[in-house]
């Protein structure tokens, strides 16, 4: 990225300087855009530059397309600005500007660092998920949808994974799974607890403030789904403690349920979110 178009950026962005250049730190999937940390003197934003193919063919590149629609509707309509009120950090949308090849977003730099995914910074990351939740709880989740937010969040639900459904084997208890994956999806869609899921929750996509504040951020696949999925993928998917899941999926279900009474609505029984979680 040139100096004019990062100067152009950050003035969009409302940040004052003209001596704004660019630094590129992370190319993204598949070769489709690029994010680069902004700076003029000591002031730091983030632009997430998407350029799509010209043709998105192929099931993966469609969705991939997708889910950069799904993070502008985050940033530009409301939704991030909702979870930071509701106490969840995340970065806070200062520009997103749609183009004929794709989206730009420009967004607040977090100012955490990769931390560990220890018992402490597990219990801190599903408190976040938990906040994050009862935020789109409900019919909630059905508004964001209709919003722009994925109608069915995360990255890995069975409707996008026929390759791999295919794939498995036939035998043991991958043979076994492979027999119940169908119902088991069923299941989690008519689950009677539905919100917003994050999507993608491993430690990759959270930093950690230095008092141990989480910060979550990566918001492609955000979209409705069972809560329980969120749980059970941060457990399995980034935890370390995972000799801890029952004591921390019910510490994560305590803070669900003090942030749905804080809103006036039931909480789930314990016992009914357990027994999801063991099929999510």
């Amino acid at each position: 990225m040139k100096p004019a178009e990062a100067k152009r950026l950050a003035a969009l962005a409302d940040c004052e300087g003209d001596a704004w250049k660019a630094k590129s730190i992370q190319r993204l999937w598949a070769g489709m855009g690029t994010i680069y940390e902004l700076s003029c003197g000591d002031e730091r934003i983030i632009a997430k530059v998407v350029k799509l193919p010209k043709r998105c063919d192929s099931v993966g590149d469609r969705r991939k397309a997708k889910s950069y629609e799904c993070e502008a509707a985050f940033y530009r309509d409301g939704y991030a600005a909702q979870l930071l009120d509701a106490g969840v950090v995340v970065p806070r949308p200062l520009h997103v500007e749609a183009r004929s090849d794709g989206v730009t977003i420009v967004m607040s730099r977090l100012d955490g660092r990769p931390g560990a995914f220890d018992r402490r910074g597990t219990e801190t990351a599903l408190a976040a998920l938990a906040r994050l939740h009862a935020c789109f709880w409900g019919p909630r989740a059905d508004e964001a949808v209709a919003g722009g937010l994925q109608e069915q969040g995360t990255m890995w639900y069975l409707d996008t994974r026929a390759d791999e459904f295919a794939s498995m084997p036939t035998k043991g208890w991958e043979g076994r799974l492979r027999l119940a994956a169908k119902a088991i999806d069923a299941r989690l869609k008519a689950d009677p607890m539905q919100s917003v899921v994050h999507g993608d929750p491993k430690d990759a996509n959270f930093y950690f403030a230095a008092d141990g504040t989480p910060q979550l951020y990566d918001f492609q696949y955000c979209g409705k789904a069972c809560p329980a999925k969120d749980v059970a993928y941060c457990l399995c998917c980034g935890s370390s403690a995972w000799d801890a899941a029952d004591e921390l999926a019910r510490g994560y279900h305590r803070d669900l349920s003090t942030a749905l009474a804080s809103r006036g609505e039931e909480p789930p029984p314990v016992d009914e979110f357990l027994e999801t979680l063991q099929l999510a």
